[in-house]
């Protein structure tokens, strides 16, 4: 499987750039009071999961149009989607507008939405067209007509189709949303996600949530223009679902998470050898210390970063001194009492010292360090090959602020035992064709930069939040990268060190990026290269700055429930008014 590298642009990066200095302008902030409140919806007492808890703190009920950037949408109490509008040349708002309304009688219940029930979801997908997830159980494909005049609109539904009937789950997010035109004809794809329930393999849990992935698509006919809906596939991950967004043609669909994506085949196949193999322990059980003393193989687990390795044997009682690593670059050998438990070829090289050893609470953890600075896809070499191939690691990056390489804080650092992974599954294979390896800190955020693309992530280089955008040739569909598309100075090492956060989002031109906590404080940062009035470090070149607004909303929000953002406008949704921050 291919491993894609993170190849950063170095012609973005500004090596000279010196933080953030705090900025006293006043950042003028326009209210508007809404005909009716929000439309949120809490968790229900049994939505207690992690992945629950996900779901629903990060949903944004605020969605921007890509076309139309000024033009933000939400849901009210009464289920009318409601238009907001701003003049991008005054800053001036043009009013709220209902321009469609979900009817009480779509789902045939005596009420719209039941306890439990996910809040509504919306993507555009054209100039022309959107769909809705209504949280239960249904997909609204609406024809929006030409959303840049300026008089009344009334948009049309024109069809209606259940996510997943046969998987019997009640309430769905939409994650992403894709329209293309195949062979001369009208292709919407889409990919929504349950968190649902399973009995667990493992004997000290019960259950397991997991996040329940629908790919589906509707079809144009060519003959009668009717449009026709079938489900393409189905995905699961346990982990936090951290970035979900179709290729271009919508052939592959790109994931980003903490654990293992798979299809329920996959998985049951491997809760079934999970079974099969303790029941095996249980029938022939094996002690720990016999194994070492007969010089089995002993199970490990393994973790990396990009400059080293981590393997951990989980091991009797005894000390450091009774085990003893050898080897070569390529090679690894620990044994216990002249008995050797684990003899490997690597998948790359590291370094002559073989590294260290540490004992603790019976766990054997040995320490190696990679030759060269890149991720791993494995930590073996594969049986008969030898060691592979390695693969050639990008020049490591400059910290672009030295004075902030030292200081880290505790919420900066994410798990060292987690690998976040983002896999290309392909429709047309069944299976996963290309990895990125995220290391342990979480995406910085994710953005729409320009209509029609794919999603954009950030992700944390040094002190820095790089961007990436997805890159595909339709001539050449098996190959697959991402393209550095822009960089926010300093803004990774920032965001860590907020802790209050709910929202981050930036401009579509990366001249801004804002930071929401939960209740009345929104953060600007504008990493612009300025020359901080002619500074510059001693024998050096010059100093640059970005600048920084603190905008205090006032004691009445009670919670910031969405964000959009556009060229000078930043548009922030409540309970009860809307608010736009001209920056």
């Amino acid at each position: 499987m291919p491993v894609v590298e993170l190849k950063v642009d170095r012609n973005l990066v500004c090596p000279n750039f010196d933080g953030y200095k705090l900025s006293f302008d006043s950042v003028p902030v326009l209210r508007q009071d809404l005909g009716y409140d929000a439309h949120v919806l809490e968790p229900h007492a049994n939505q207690f999961s992690l992945l629950h808890v996900e779901l629903f703190a990060r949903h944004n009920h605020l969605v921007a149009d890509p076309w139309l950037r000024t033009c933000s949408y939400f849901f009210n109490e009464r289920h009318q989607l409601v238009q907001c509008t701003s003049d991008p040349e005054s800053g001036h708002t043009r009013g709220q507008r209902v321009v469609f309304t979900v009817d009480y009688s779509d789902q045939g219940d005596e009420r719209l939405h039941r306890p439990g029930d996910y809040n509504y979801t919306i993507v555009f997908v054209s100039e022309r067209f959107c769909v809705i997830c209504d949280g239960m159980t249904s997909y609204h494909l609406v024809d929006t007509g030409d959303r840049s005049r300026s008089g009344e609109q009334e948009w049309q539904r024109i069809t209606r189709s259940p996510v997943n009937n046969a998987s019997g789950h009640r309430g769905f997010a939409l994650f992403d949303a894709r329209l293309d035109v195949v062979q001369e004809r009208k292709q919407i794809s889409l990919v929504a996600g349950h968190v649902a329930r399973r009995e667990a393999v493992a004997r000290d849990q019960t259950y397991v949530y997991y996040m329940d992935l629908t790919w589906a698509r509707w079809t144009q006919s060519s003959a009668n223009d009717e449009w026709s809906y079938r489900i393409c596939q189905r995905l699961e991950t346990t982990g936090s679902l951290q970035y979900c967004a179709f290729e271009p043609r919508a052939e592959s669909l790109v994931i980003a998470s903490n654990r293992e994506v798979q299809t329920p085949e996959q998985r049951q196949a491997a809760d079934e050898a999970a079974a099969a193999a303790a029941v095996a322990a249980r029938l022939n059980p094996v002690d720990q210390d016999v194994q070492l003393q007969n010089g089995g193989q002993h199970t490990y687990s393994w973790s990396q970063t990009a400059d080293n390795v981590l393997i951990r044997f989980k091991v009797p009682s005894a000390s450091a001194e009774e085990f003893e690593v050898s080897g070569s670059s390529t090679t690894v050998v620990v044994k216990h009492l002249d008995q050797v438990i684990f003899s490997e070829k690597l998948y790359a090289s590291v370094v002559d010292d073989l590294g260290v050893l540490k004992l603790a609470e019976n766990n054997l953890e040995l320490k190696l360090t990679k030759v060269e600075t890149h991720n791993w896809p494995r930590l073996l070499a594969q049986e008969g090959e030898g060691v592979a191939e390695e693969v050639p690691a990008m020049e490591a990056a400059p910290l672009p602020i030295p004075d902030l390489e030292n200081p880290i804080e505790e919420c900066d650092l994410g798990p060292t035992d987690e690998e976040i992974k983002m896999v290309r599954f392909n429709l047309t294979s069944g299976s996963i064709t290309h990895t990125i390896f995220l290391g342990s800190t979480p995406l910085v955020l994710t953005t729409t930069l320009r209509p029609g693309f794919p999603a954009a992530f950030a992700t944390r280089q040094g002190v820095d939040a790089s961007i990436w955008l997805q890159m595909y040739q339709p001539s050449r569909p098996d190959e697959w990268s991402v393209r550095h598309e822009g960089q926010l100075h300093a803004f990774a090492y920032v965001q860590a060190s907020k802790v209050l956060r709910k929202f981050t989002a930036c401009c579509p031109d990366l001249d801004y990026v804002a930071i929401c906590d939960s209740v009345r404080h929104v953060l600007v940062y504008f990493p612009s290269h300025d020359s901080a009035s002619g500074l510059r470090r001693r024998n050096g070149p010059a100093v640059s700055l970005g600048k920084q607004n603190l905008v205090t909303l006032g004691d009445n929000i009670n919670e910031i429930l969405g964000i959009t953002t556009a060229n000078n406008v930043i548009t922030i949704l409540s309970k009860h008014e809307l608010l736009r921050l001209q920056v």
